[in-house]
């Protein structure tokens, strides 16, 4: 796999770079400091696979960088980096990100977004299957927000700012969904943990900007289940 670092401070660029040739020797990994340097890389010839890049560098937008990288590897996937996670959804829509990293970067979120590009099956590839007016639908998990109970309906909000509503009930969901990915955090919501920006208080923030109260009795649950995907468990 090819791996494109992008931060401009070189201190955290060889950091990274550092943290993945030790982890997975096989792979190529490059660094640039500004949109500069990625011209130049891709003008050599160089193609990749997966970036990591800092949302706000000191002269230019992380967003814009992504946005050029996409333009010429349509199959490229971003994940930002940023120590501001209030910036996460103001990025979210311009760009249809692959994860994020918080700083100070920790290496075991590195190696979880390292290997899920390098996988063959990837979450992007796992579908919730339903029928809407008897045609069979399949929602793949990566496009899920989080689901909200409605009256014998589940209610889907996705990552392209669709909302769409399906048959059903939360529990059913909830027994098909991977228990690492989706918590029920209160009786009527399911979140996607690739998504929460946030958490405190017992209220928990969403790369969309929604924001969904976590419930006393699946607290413990939730609060587990988030740190362990965080990887601080």
């Amino acid at each position: 796999m090819n791996i494109l670092v992008v931060d401009d401070q070189s201190i955290i660029t060889e950091r990274i770079s550092k943290l993945i040739t030790e982890k997975y020797p096989g792979y190529s990994v490059s660094t640039a400091l500004n949109s500069s340097d990625v011209s130049r890389l891709l003008e050599e010839g160089k193609e990749f696979e997966l970036a990591f890049i800092d949302i706000s560098l000191s002269d230019e937008s992380g967003t814009d960088i992504a946005n050029f990288l996409a333009g010429k590897l349509p199959s490229i996937k971003t994940v930002f980096i940023s120590g501001y996670p209030e910036m996460v959804s103001d990025v979210f829509f311009s760009v249809r990100p692959f994860g994020f990293i918080d700083k100070p970067i920790r290496s075991e979120k590195l190696f979880k977004y390292i290997d899920a590009a390098s996988s063959k099956e990837t979450d992007g590839g796992k579908y919730y299957a339903c029928k809407i007016r008897g045609k069979d639908i399949r929602i793949p998990y990566s496009d899920i927000i989080y689901i909200e109970s409605g009256a014998k309906s589940l209610i889907f909000h996705k990552t392209d700012s669709d909302i769409l509503k399906v048959a059903g009930l939360l529990e059913e969901a909830e027994k098909v969904l991977p228990a690492e990915l989706f918590v029920r955090c209160h009786k009527s919501y399911i979140v996607n943990l690739k998504y929460v920006t946030d958490y405190s208080k017992m209220t928990l923030s969403l790369m969309d900007g929604s924001k969904i109260g976590v419930s006393r009795s699946r607290k413990e649950d939730f609060e587990g289940k988030y740190l362990a995907y965080k990887g601080l468990k």
